[in-house]
């Protein structure tokens, strides 16, 4: 019974909290040049941006409906917030900005469209 109860209980949170679409490796389409850019979001609210598997950049991040607030090791510690737009059965996502007050951030990352990379076992 306390098995049942607990499983129930594990249920009902994870449909409160919603399904995490973010967490993963996400990559663009190679460049003109052949440079991919990639972000891989982790669970416990970090991440790493990188172009052709060299980092660039980390950072914690938060996202709440469809805000993703975050702050990473460039723009001098300044936060920017955009709006994540998943779409083609949430395996895409782009982001929109709403607050950035880094604009050469806020220009690259208005540009990024990226996709999710699935692992094959």
């Amino acid at each position: 019974m306390k098995i049942l109860l607990i499983s129930a209980a594990a249920m009902v949170f994870a449909f409160i909290k919603g399904e995490d679409k973010l967490t993963g490796r996400w990559e663009t389409a190679p460049s003109e040049k052949g440079n991919v850019t990639g972000v891989v979001f982790k669970a416990d609210n970090t991440f790493e941006g990188y172009v052709n598997k060299k980092p660039f950049a980390t950072g914690r991040y938060t996202l709440e409906n469809d805000l993703f607030t975050f702050v990473d090791n460039g723009c001098d510690g300044r936060q920017g917030i955009y709006r994540v737009i998943f779409f083609s059965g949430n395996d895409s996502l782009r982001l929109q900005p709403v607050a950035d007050s880094c604009d050469q951030r806020k220009a690259g990352m208005s540009r990024l469209v990226m996709g999710r990379v699935k692992y094959r076992p």
